[in-house]
């Protein structure tokens, strides 16, 4: 009796156990897989990330957003208040653009915003 136990419980073993045909199932996360392409945010505002007063530009960082056109113009603001104009160029290395100043005194950190 004990024999034939231990026969069933050896043929459960296997059979549960055993190999089903080499497929395997691979779980997708949702949206995995899937065309969406991710574009910039329609953000109309950039920061300021080097300023040279001498020549009178700017480099701005569009990282994550889409890059202004040349020759728009900018509005400059510094804890919310207005503080100068500039004018962007051609000039773009990656997510980098430079502007020139038209009017203000610009500090690295502020925000342009196209109005």
């Amino acid at each position: 009796m004990k024999i034939n136990f231990l026969l069933a419980t050896l043929a459960l073993m296997v059979v549960g156990c055993g190999d089903k045909g080499g497929k395997t199932t691979n779980v997708v996360p949702p949206g995995a897989g899937s065309t969406t392409k991710v574009r910039p945010a329609n953000v109309t505002s950039v920061k300021v990330a080097l300023v040279d007063t001498e020549l009178k530009f700017v480099v701005l960082d569009c990282t994550l957003v889409r890059m202004p056109k040349p020759l728009s113009k900018l509005q400059v603001y510094r804890d919310g208040e207005k503080v100068g104009e500039l004018v962007t160029t051609s000039q773009v290395e990656e997510a980098f653009l430079v502007a020139d100043i038209s009017k203000g005194e610009i500090k690295v950190g502020d925000e342009a915003r196209i109005e």
